[in-house]
């Protein structure tokens, strides 16, 4: 009786909004760390800020910055379109590997825990700590990778990996497909352990095979999850800066100049923060529009069954 009156007591409260100081700690953060610099970027995106030029002190001038990036910046579009070919490539492969390694662990693995354990230790690195790491396995001089890959005539004897174009950008890839194919595997092995056996030992008795289950129950049943880890991994490889940063600094030249890395030169190295926060508004926006798209393709069966 005095447990039921508690919690009657405490509904009452909140109720009669008490819960307001409760979550106005949480709300501050969030004003002063996510909101308060999202405001101030895309304001000084209007502006003409500049510290190379002093003719440049902050000039409210509207959507000009935007304009000039979407109309008479190619190199902004060549570091946009390189961006979502990395996102593309890289998440696809790691989605791939990610659903197939977690299907086998799931199928034939019967003691998971020291596999997930080691599964686990790639992407809990810094992603410094591994450009680091791989700069110095693919260091044209001594690196060991390198030094394997010119003894097995695979690459030249006067050619480093970072110093060829057109190896640049598949490296990159090829590593963060190392760092976070786990994260994947982790996240649809969960996935794949929660789901009831019912559908399936149901669709065993209709004489349903492996690929059919597999094509029309277990596909589906994961399909949130699925949706998630795509979301989650398309968002970080889209801000993609500290690996790329550490390897190659977006070189040679422009090959592997990401648009994070482009926002950056144009806003630390050229002082350009009125033109560089008008590209990192641009990041953000993207981010928003997958964000959007992620959340479509979830709900939008759902909302169909709803309807009906």
């Amino acid at each position: 009786m005095n447990r039921t009156a508690q919690i009657s007591n405490g509904r009452f409260l909140l109720d009669r909004g008490a819960s307001l100081p409760l979550i106005l700690p949480a709300t501050i953060l969030v004003l002063v760390f996510l909101v308060g610099p999202f405001g101030y970027m895309t304001y000084t995106a209007m502006t003409d800020l500049s510290y190379a030029n002093p003719d440049q002190n902050g000039a409210f001038i509207g959507l000009e910055n935007f304009r000039r990036l979407v109309r008479n910046d190619p190199i902004f579009w060549n570091s946009f379109w390189l961006t979502i070919r990395f996102v593309l490539l890289a998440v696809s492969i790691e989605f791939v590997l990610g659903f197939a390694i977690a299907w086998l662990i799931w199928r034939f693995i019967e003691r998971q825990r020291l596999l997930t354990t080691l599964l686990l230790v790639p992407m809990m690195l810094a992603p410094v700590a591994v450009g680091l790491i791989w700069r110095l396995l693919l260091q044209g001089d001594f690196g060991m990778v390198t030094h394997y890959l010119h003894k097995s005539g695979l690459l030249s004897q006067s050619s480093a990996v970072f110093s060829t174009p057109t190896l640049v950008m598949p490296t990159i890839i090829a590593i963060d497909v190392w760092q976070w194919t786990p994260f994947v595997t982790l996240i649809i092995l969960a996935g794949l352990m929660s789901l009831p056996k019912p559908p399936f030992e149901a669709a065993t008795m209709d004489g349903a095979g492996p690929w059919r289950q597999f094509r029309d129950i277990l596909l589906p049943l994961l399909r949130p999850i699925i949706a998630l880890v795509l979301l989650l991994r398309g968002i970080d490889a889209f801000k993609e800066f500290d690996k790329v940063f550490i390897l190659t600094g977006g070189g040679p030249g422009t090959v592997s100049e990401l648009l994070s890395i482009y926002a950056y030169r144009v806003s630390f190295k050229n002082w350009n923060l009125g033109y560089g926060a008008a590209v990192a508004f641009m990041v953000y926006l993207v981010v928003l529009i997958m964000c959007s798209i992620f959340y479509k393709a979830v709900y939008w069966k759902s909302a169909d069954t709803g309807a009906r």
